[in-house]
């Protein structure tokens, strides 16, 4: 219907009807026409119909936009699409494109973002997990350190009950003589339970440097000298610690006793031995530390200057042992110096299988446990257990704490029980007896004023130098 109308008010065919017909009128009134008034009047007649025409056109073309609207609206009405060709030109096409490659460019970026961050959520939660198993699992290892801790305490609770039946009481020969004269001037009524009884405080090694000292001037074994120890310590610090350090404290008198800080060509400027030892049984191993490190720098130079390879090989040895020493007296109250000594100690004698174990010993003090679990393997690897037998009890004990932390009971109870065995059989864990009490109480009331007097025995250049550095 629209184009229908459309047709019938196009341009070009009402013109040419309008043309048709003004040129018939004009013939018709040319003759009819004539002079200037006529003229005039038919000029203005035109003039009028020419106005008339221009707004009959102005109308169709009104008329015309009019229906292309609506025509354009009926198609949206209806869900059509305009042509591009009769909205579009070829640049607004092109801009068109280019919107949408760009919408569609950002779209991807959103989902590429969207992944990312959906990833990084992902990881987060994973690293969340992983603290939490982490925090799980450390919880767990030390309720099991504590329940072995407490196992291990009621087991000793239970070996001291047992070691005070007097099928287990051992002689000990103190070599004080006092005893025997408790004996002889001892009334013959029996003493109340109250006065012999010895009310037993825990000390800790420092403090004990003295008694071991002071027991060592006596010429008292270093099993009793350990048995007593650890009974004063009670049992703050392992078998192996408190065997190392009295045979540290004997290495020490040792190297006094056969003249090895005489030799060195600064030893006016060091402390002396006699002061050095009095320090040491004070709990203050700072003298001895600094006359072990003046020995260990000369026997390094001497070791820069020996020829053959057996007698520098020798030194290594003797530097690795002394380092040994130092470590262990500085392990009174320095465990890094003590690891930087036995480190030393293996850098020279690789094969130092005793240097292996207090290393280890300082780890797990540390608590540096895969370093330590490392040099227990080591000790086990290297040591024969003929020779090495205290190194490899006291291995096995602490890998037997590890392997229980793992979850490997069976291996753990194994190694736990032939340390167990080895540390009875020496009897350094067994509880005194009460003359043996007796006796200690003795000792350590008398200890300060013996002590110059203890000293000076040990230094005693004539005595007997059976000592591991001799």
């Amino acid at each position: 219907m629209y184009e229908q109308i459309i047709e019938m008010f196009s341009a070009s065919e009402i013109l040419s009807s309008v043309s048709n017909n003004i040129d018939m009128l004009a013939s018709s009134i040319d003759g009819y026409l004539s002079g200037a008034n006529n003229l005039r009047i038919a000029s203005i007649i035109l003039m009028l119909l020419a106005f008339v025409l221009f707004l009959f056109l102005i109308i169709i073309i009104y008329v015309k936009s009019l229906i292309s609207f609506m025509k354009s609206d009926n198609k949206h009405a209806a869900g059509e699409q305009p042509e591009e060709d009769d909205i579009l030109d070829d640049e607004d096409e092109l801009r068109l494109s280019q919107i949408l490659e760009d919408s569609e460019r950002e779209k991807e970026l959103e989902k590429e973002l969207q992944k990312e961050l959906e990833l990084a959520r992902i990881e987060k939660e994973m690293f969340e997990q992983k603290e939490q198993l982490e925090k799980q699992e450390k919880l767990e290892k030390q309720k099991k350190e504590e329940e072995q801790k407490k196992a291990e305490k009621s087991e000793k609770e239970e070996r001291s009950k047992e070691n005070k039946t007097p099928a287990q009481v051992i002689d000990l020969d103190w070599k004080k003589g006092k005893l025997r004269e408790l004996d002889q001037t001892a009334p013959e009524t029996e003493m109340p339970q109250e006065i012999l009884s010895y009310h037993q405080t825990t000390k800790e090694l420092p403090e004990l440097l003295g008694l071991i000292i002071d027991m060592l001037s006596r010429g008292v074994d270093d099993l009793k000298i350990a048995q007593t120890v650890m009974f004063r310590n009670q049992g703050k610090n392992s078998e192996d610690d408190i065997l190392q350090l009295i045979d540290a404290v004997k290495d020490f008198i040792g190297l006094c006793v056969n003249q090895h800080f005489d030799v060195m060509p600064n030893a006016e400027q060091l402390p002396s031995e006699e002061d050095a030892l009095l320090h040491l049984a004070q709990g203050d191993p700072s003298p001895s530390l600094a006359l072990l490190e003046g020995l260990m720098d000369y026997n390094i130079d001497r070791s820069t200057m020996a020829g053959a390879d057996a007698k520098k090989d020798q030194l290594y040895q003797e530097i690795s042992n002394q380092s040994c020493t130092f470590g262990t007296l500085a392990s009174i109250h320095d465990v890094h110096l003590a690891t930087g000594a036995f480190e030393l100690a293996i850098e020279l004698n690789p094969s130092n299988v005793n240097a292996w174990g207090r290393l280890a010993d300082m780890y797990a003090r540390a608590e540096s446990d895969n370093k330590a679990i490392w040099a227990y393997q080591n000790v086990l690897k290297l040591a024969d257990e003929d020779i090495y037998a205290r190194q490899v009890a006291n291995a096995n004990k602490m890998m037997s704490q590890h392997l229980y932390a793992q979850g490997n009971s069976l291996q753990a109870a194994k190694l736990y029980n032939s340390s167990k065995q080895y540390y009875d059989s020496l009897g350094i864990n067994r509880r005194p007896d009460k003359q043996e009490v007796e006796i200690i109480e003795i000792i350590e009331a008398h200890q300060k004023d013996d002590l110059t007097a203890a000293i000076q025995k040990l230094l005693n250049k004539g005595a007997t130098r059976a000592y591991s550095l001799a």
